[in-house]
């Protein structure tokens, strides 16, 4: 961490009031290959002390309105229609006289478990590059063949609807993310793909069990 960087973070943690949040992110980076050399490199992880606004930052900037106002206001449209995008992602034959808009209002999304919602955040493009590593990696650490792990990478980018209810075939597929976790040289890149899928399948897994308990 360079000293512009503590400079910066000392300055936020001096002048801190209830209105930010301080939290710590870490922010990965994808191997890059030089196309002449072959070479292959990475740049190292970089945390970072973030101020997020608190809830008394939140009303501060509701009551100072103007350009802050239209950001929050724009930052809460990008959840409701990344909510709407993925709804539509999972589900091919959906129109717009078939969509379900209840599952787009706030306190919908808001009580989502966690992976869910922390799922809607991986963007599509890092979806796709995930599927494409893990149809390169599998065949030669499985034996499996292409068109097996081809149709387990599309289940997965599927977030496993269209196998959500059958749990012998949500477990082999979590066995085989886990194969793929620790055989890829490029699972730490997509490390939040990973997460999101193993949690979405313990949540599947575990559903009917969660089901019956609640009502004892």
């Amino acid at each position: 961490m360079n000293d512009t960087t503590n400079q910066v973070q000392s300055a936020v943690q001096a002048n801190f009031d209830n209105t930010v949040d301080v939290k710590e992110f870490k922010f990965h980076f994808k191997t890059q290959k030089d196309k002449d050399s072959g070479i292959e490199t990475k740049r190292p992880t970089v945390e970072l002390k973030l101020p997020i606004p608190s809830v008394e930052g939140v009303i501060k900037i509701l009551e100072a309105g103007g350009k802050q106002l239209e950001l929050l206001l724009t930052a809460v449209q990008d959840v409701v229609v990344a909510q709407a995008r993925n709804i539509l992602n999972e589900n091919d034959n959906m129109t717009g006289n078939t969509f379900p808009l209840d599952q787009t209002l706030w306190d919908f999304i808001a009580n989502m478990p966690e992976a869910e919602k922390r799922g809607r955040g991986i963007p599509k493009e890092m979806w796709e590059e995930f599927a494409a590593d893990y149809i390169e990696v599998m065949p030669a650490v499985t034996g499996k063949t292409a068109e097996q792990v081809a149709l387990a990478a599309k289940l997965f980018l599927n977030k496993f609807q269209q196998v959500k209810t059958n749990k012998p075939v949500v477990g082999k597929l979590r066995e085989q993310l886990a194969i793929y976790a620790n055989n890829s040289k490029q699972a730490e890149n997509y490390a939040d793909c990973i997460k999101f899928l193993d949690e979405k399948a313990e949540a599947l897994l575990q559903a009917d069990e969660t089901a019956l308990l609640a009502n004892l």
